[in-house]
């Protein structure tokens, strides 16, 4: 061999030997190979798009204590034109699992809208990016309301692509428990949750959707799964064997009616519809189970016209079927969720349910704690305000006993600077019995209502409480209107430790 040749691919091999000493030795905590970073899961379809790209810098911090926030960041063309530019995966939205990042953006001008759910305030920015350079873009946003006592979970959720980002995505919305509840199979979140360090901020637990042939369920925490022969589940005949089947799964769990009613005309039909009356209320299908642990009162998928979300006839309707099956005595939780599927379209935690927790913190959630809250009703669910209710300090979904006839109800609503709030009903077996407006021109405040009512039952009674708002929430959210409502709280009057309900008893139609 040519010494020359010798000499240089010595100094190669050499210089290979120093470099991998360096990094050894700069690693001085640990012998293991340094892994391979992670590729940008964004990057190819920026690119695929076409046209100059520039770099954008971000990163996301609460403010109160500097720690870097799972966010998500929505782009607009600052020009106001209704064509979305395409900045990654999720076409105009970006979502961050640790709140820092560098990402290829095509050039142009954005509006970028930085949010971490309703219960941090909304970032607005403007970014230009240029072609070879990078831009800087520092978001801050605040904790706006206080969620103390209560963690949150949406009971409906399908996350239609990759298990990686379907972590990363609940987090960015602040959902503290995701709920896996795919059609017919179960998926274990917590692999995830750890690779991608979101611990401290989402926990998870295993449900799944059971399609039977007379309606939708959801069942959670799961352990077996018996359900993705759809032969078998289309074998069982009524929803009384259904429910035999489903609590057969260790240990104690949740059975949810999932959008009781449908959109008319709807391929799938709701439990309800042909079961029971919209009219009446009255039961007209003699295959008809109420041992349900909750019912779906607002799902933002099936619910709502195209163009909005929010109260609605179809919602207006359900409230109506809850009220009727509460005033007999058959005490399901209310629940709202969004039966998320496609993402960004429909959004996991818009609306959420809040759920009476003795830690605020993620990792010490413990789903059997949830299922034993939710079965007591002592759930709260918000599509944007959040409402606090208690009689007589006792806490959303209690029975009190009170005997000198009057009792006092704690109303507290609150709502991040970006969301509307302009009315508060009360409700009490069914009837609307005060109604409060709120001046929407002021919502720097996340407190928006604080009222003390005292009320005064003829008889045992059920009290609930609901916050919206006719008004669209800001951009992004333009599409969005506020509904939130309370579980009940129980009011034994007469002191035999029970809730005697007005109505109680199975409904038949009147006879001559």
């Amino acid at each position: 061999m040519n010494r020359s040749i010798a000499v240089v691919l010595f100094r190669l091999g050499m210089v290979g030997l120093l470099v991998t000493a360096w990094v050894l030795l700069d690693e001085r905590t640990t012998t293991a190979a340094v892994p391979a970073p992670e590729p940008d899961p964004d990057l190819r379809f920026v690119m695929e798009a076409g046209g100059p790209v520039g770099t954008l810098s971000f990163e996301v911090i609460e403010g109160a204590t500097g720690i870097h926030l799972p966010s998500r960041l929505y782009f607009a063309y600052a020009d106001g034109r209704d064509e979305l530019p395409t900045v990654g995966r999720f076409q105009n939205f970006l979502v961050t699992a640790s709140g820092r990042e560098v990402k290829t953006v095509p050039v142009g001008e954005y509006d970028v809208y930085v949010t971490r759910g309703t219960e941090y305030t909304l970032d607005h920015q403007q970014a230009t990016i240029r072609e070879g350079e990078t831009t800087f873009l520092a978001s801050t946003l605040e904790r706006a309301i206080d969620t103390g006592g209560f963690i949150s979970s949406d009971f409906h959720l399908h996350l239609m692509f990759a298990m990686r980002d379907g972590a990363i995505v609940s987090a960015a919305e602040g959902i503290d428990l995701l709920t896996a509840t795919d059609h017919n199979i179960l998926k274990d979140y917590s692999p995830y949750i750890q690779d991608l360090q979101l611990d401290r901020f989402m926990s998870s637990v295993v449900g799944a959707e059971v399609d039977t042939s007379f309606g939708h369920f959801n069942s959670f925490p799961m352990s077996l799964n018996r359900w993705r022969d759809r032969t078998f589940r289309k074998a069982i005949r009524t929803p009384g064997e259904f429910l035999r089947l489903v609590r057969r799964n260790p240990g104690d769990e949740i059975v949810q009616i999932n959008h009781p009613r449908r959109q008319t005309p709807s391929p799938v039909s709701g439990y309800f519809d042909g079961r029971l009356n919209r009219e009446t209320s009255n039961i007209d299908y003699p295959f008809f189970e109420t041992g349900f642990d909750q019912l779906e009162v607002f799902n933002a998928l099936t619910d709502s016209p195209a163009d909005h979300v929010g109260r609605s006839p179809l919602v207006d309707q359900k409230l109506k079927d809850w009220y009727s099956f509460l005033n007999r005595g058959i005490l399901m939780t209310g629940v709202a969720n969004t039966d998320a599927h496609r993402y960004p379209k429909e959004l996991p935690g818009y609306p959420r349910n809040y759920v009476l927790s003795d830690t605020d913190n993620p990792w010490e959630i413990d789903p059997n704690d949830v299922v034993n809250a939710l079965k007591n009703r002592a759930s709260t669910a918000s599509f944007g305000p959040y409402v606090r209710f208690t009689a007589n300090g006792a806490p959303v979904g209690s029975m009190i006993r009170d005997r000198d006839g009057a009792v006092t109800l704690g109303i507290e609503v609150q709502a991040a600077p970006w969301i509307p709030v302009g009315q508060v009903e009360i409700v009490s077996n069914g009837e609307v019995v005060e109604t409060f407006s709120i001046d929407e021109g002021d919502s720097e405040q996340a407190l928006r209502f604080v009222r003390e009512v005292t009320v005064k039952p003829s008889r045992d009674a059920w009290y609930l409480v609901i916050a919206t708002s006719e008004r669209r929430w800001e951009k992004p959210f333009s599409h969005f209107s506020s509904f939130s409502f309370t579980n009940p709280v129980f009011v034994d009057l007469d002191g035999n430790g029970y809730f005697d309900a007005p109505n109680a008893g199975y409904p038949h139609e009147p006879t001559d």
